[in-house]
């Protein structure tokens, strides 16, 4: 549909307000074809009442945002071929929740998504298992985040998995988003105070890095030293921060 494609353009670009209005707009022109019976507008109805709370919530707009979320959840739990979708909207709805304060609501859907499709991941549930744990982590509550990160990461590497499974080629994609997982993963370890978990996460992603992505592995080292230096391993913690150093675009140039 032309609104909400116009509002996903709009939401990329940083027009979170102009994305809101069209989103509204293709909001309002799903729900006229769902009131005329048009089956083919129901699961577009609810794709775009879940990207229309995330327009809503980058204006700030919490409340707004929840009640769409809870709307789209509701609208794709009244189908039982839509499991897939159910997750993703339960993912979506328990993030709004936490950015709204109310984290009991957010736990009680993440955990009713998980058990829906966590045999099965797919990438737009993953991506926002990550985004809640990130949403966990800002509003303090650490060891949540952590167990939900945890669950992210193992969507993230079935999902890498899966992918180097069906080609013989690299799907750079896959490969990207898995080392970014194990380094968010690090990080709410970290702010958990969980060192040495810490430490070896970040290992594991320098050594990905190092075979995927040579482009985010000084970054990764950074935040290995620093790890590193936590747990008292200062001369390996002064290693990692060198060869960060050198491989740094500044020191390139």
């Amino acid at each position: 549909m032309e609104a909400a494609e116009a509002a996903g353009r709009a939401f990329r670009d940083g027009d979170a307000a102009g994305a809101a209005e069209r989103g509204d707009a293709a909001v309002r022109m799903l729900r006229n074809l769902v009131d005329q019976r048009v089956r083919a507008a129901e699961p577009v109805l609810v794709r775009a009442l879940d990207k229309q709370s995330g327009y809503l919530a980058a204006l700030g707009r919490q409340d707004e945002a929840v009640a769409l979320a809870a709307e789209a959840a509701g609208l794709a739990r009244a189908e039982p071929e839509w499991a897939q979708l159910l997750a993703t909207t339960l993912v979506t709805y328990a993030t709004r929740l936490v950015r709204a304060g109310r984290l009991a609501e957010a736990l009680e859907a993440e955990r009713e998504a998980t058990g829906i499709v966590e045999a099965l991941p797919e990438p737009v549930l993953a991506q926002g298992m990550s985004d809640l744990a990130a949403g966990l982590a800002e509003a303090g509550e650490h060891a949540e985040a952590v167990v939900i990160s945890e669950r992210a990461l193992a969507m993230w590497r079935t999902l890498a998995g899966r992918a180097a499974g069906r080609s013989a080629g690299r799907d750079e994609k896959a490969e990207e988003r898995l080392g970014q997982s194990l380094s968010e993963h690090a990080d709410r370890l970290s702010e958990l105070g969980r060192w040495a978990d810490a430490v070896e996460l970040s290992a594991e992603c320098v050594a990905y890095r190092r075979q995927t992505a040579q482009e985010q592995l000084a970054a990764d080292l950074r935040r290995h030293a620093v790890f590193l230096e936590r747990v008292g391993r200062d001369l390996e913690a002064i290693a990692a921060a060198e060869e960060a150093q050198r491989r740094s675009p500044a020191s390139a140039n």
